[in-house]
């Protein structure tokens, strides 16, 4: 299958409709973390699935979350956040101190919270404001190193960097929408019309 190219152009209005969705996102986690949540500018990033997973960190330092979507395209969402803080935001979500025992249970209902919000505003935000119809599944643990993803299962994965600081704890996600069969030239032919 032949893929259309990511232009210049197609990135930057990624960058400008992709911040907007993030800062969207980023005033939900303020409001449900009852602190205040800055964000850097999105970057974005094309990779294959072979270089996709090579992008993968150090499992002891990371959470990773995925999350299937489907609708005019298809393909999965994969959020990974750093383990740094990951403490504290359970704790903020689920209005708990240190002392009440935080346990991973708990960690990774807060890092499944997170990361629905996140990948949804991604790809929620982007597919509204392209007119895509698009809906998303639940989110799930997911360890890169237990699971590789297939080479054949993606053609193409675009990679947000985004960070966002918490004031109570200091982490970075980086949003992955790998896009199955066509899904990504509907982005682009879709990013055509938008410019």
């Amino acid at each position: 299958m032949n893929y259309e190219e990511l232009t210049a152009d197609h990135k930057d209005s990624l960058k400008e409709l992709l911040n907007i969705s993030m800062g969207r996102a980023a005033c939900k986690l303020a409001t449900m973390l009852s602190n205040e949540v800055t964000l850097t500018i999105p970057a974005v990033d094309m990779a294959s699935p072979e270089e996709l997973m090579e992008m993968f960190g150090d499992a002891t330092q990371y959470y990773y979350t995925r999350q299937p979507f489907f609708g005019q395209m298809s393909g999965e969402v994969i959020t990974q956040l750093t383990k740094k803080g990951g403490k504290t935001i359970a704790g903020n979500l689920l209005d708990l101190a240190e002392e009440d025992g935080i346990d991973t249970v708990d960690i990774n209902c807060s890092i499944l919270e997170v990361s629905n919000i996140l990948s949804g505003a991604s790809l929620r935000g982007l597919c509204e404001q392209i007119e895509l119809d698009t809906r998303t599944q639940p989110p799930v643990m997911y360890s890169p190193e237990h699971h590789p993803i297939p080479s054949d299962k993606w053609s193409q994965a675009i990679i947000l960097h985004v960070s966002f600081l918490v004031e109570s704890a200091s982490f970075e996600t980086k949003t992955i929408i790998c896009f199955a069969e066509d899904g990504f030239n509907v982005v682009v032919h879709a990013l055509d019309e938008f410019i």
